[in-house]
């Protein structure tokens, strides 16, 4: 089975356990890989045969739009959950979200969780 990995879809989120949390949107950056078998792709070079990553890439844009969230880890099981069901050639999608800055005191550059998640 191939892969194809799509790395750092940057998404702007109301995201946060509080209120007044999800009233600042925060930074997300997701990671999605998604298992596929990419040999007709190859051969015959055209994007009918392959999924369509740009389509996948706008699915996580559109899920981070939608709503408000409390937790990183609703993200990307909704994401993993959405995408199983939209593109129906994977068997299995890994999905990597990464809260940019989440913490003032003391400083980090991110906390993530990653979820896999197959048919």
């Amino acid at each position: 089975m191939d892969k194809i990995l799509i790395s750092s879809i940057d998404c702007v989120v109301a995201i946060g356990v509080t209120a007044e949390e999800r009233t600042i949107r925060q930074r997300l950056s997701i990671d999605v890989e998604l298992l596929t078998d990419a040999a007709r792709a190859a051969v015959s070079d055209s994007l009918r045969d392959t999924l369509d990553y740009s389509k996948v890439a706008t699915l996580v844009m559109d899920v981070c739009r939608g709503r408000d969230f409390h937790l990183i880890e609703t993200v990307a099981d909704l994401l993993a959950s959405r995408i199983l069901g939209e593109f129906p050639s994977t068997p299995q999608v890994r999905v990597l979200v990464r809260k940019i800055s989440p913490v003032v005191e003391p400083r980090v550059n991110h906390v993530s969780v990653e979820v896999v998640r197959s048919r």
